[in-house]
C-alpha cells in the first residue's frame, strides 16, 4: 500500500495562493485539497484553478475550522493578506484545541505578522499545536 499523500488546505485565494498552487505542479506526494477565503466565490475560483492545474482535488470550504476538521487536510498553507494572518492562525488553533481536527504543520508564505509582538503572539499559539514553517 502506498503512503498517504499530503493534503494541503490554502487560506487565501488571491495572487499568492495561485502562485503557490502553480508551484505544486512540481510537488510529489502532495495535493491541494482545499481553499478558504472570506469571499466564497473567490475560494471556489481558486479551488477550480488548483483543479485545472491538476494539483487537486481541491474544494472550497465555508470556514477555516471546517477545513481543519476535514481528515483530508494534513497541513495549512497560509497565503492570505498580512493583516489577517494572526487571526487566521488563531482560527486554526481554535479548531485544533476544540478537537475538530489535527494538522502536521502550517506553512506561512510571508512573515506571520507585521510586528514582532504580533508575530510572537501568533507563533506562540502555533508552536504548541503544529509545527510552523516559513517559506520565505
Amino acid at each position: 500500500m502506498l503512503p498517504k499523500r499530503l493534503g494541503v488546505g490554502f487560506i487565501g485565494s488571491g495572487f499568492n495562493a495561485r502562485f503557490h498552487m502553480l508551484g505544486w505542479k512540481g510537488v510529489r506526494d502532495g495535493d491541494v485539497r482545499g481553499v478558504w477565503s472570506p469571499n466564497a466565490k473567490n475560494a471556489a475560483s481558486a479551488a477550480q484553478y488548483a483543479n485545472s492545474l491538476d494539483v487537486g482535488p481541491a474544494k472550497p470550504y465555508r470556514s477555516i475550522g471546517d477545513m481543519v476538521a476535514d481528515p483530508e487536510i494534513d497541513a495549512i498553507w497560509l497565503t492570505g493578506p498580512n493583516q489577517a494572518r494572526v487571526e487566521n492562525v488563531e482560527e486554526v488553533v481554535h479548531a485544533i484545541e476544540s478537537g475538530r481536527g489535527t494538522l502536521l504543520g502550517i506553512a506561512c508564505e510571508k512573515p506571520l505578522a507585521r510586528t514582532v509582538v504580533r508575530t510572537r503572539h501568533g507563533s506562540g499559539k502555533v508552536s504548541c499545536k503544529a509545527a510552523a514553517y516559513s517559506t520565505t
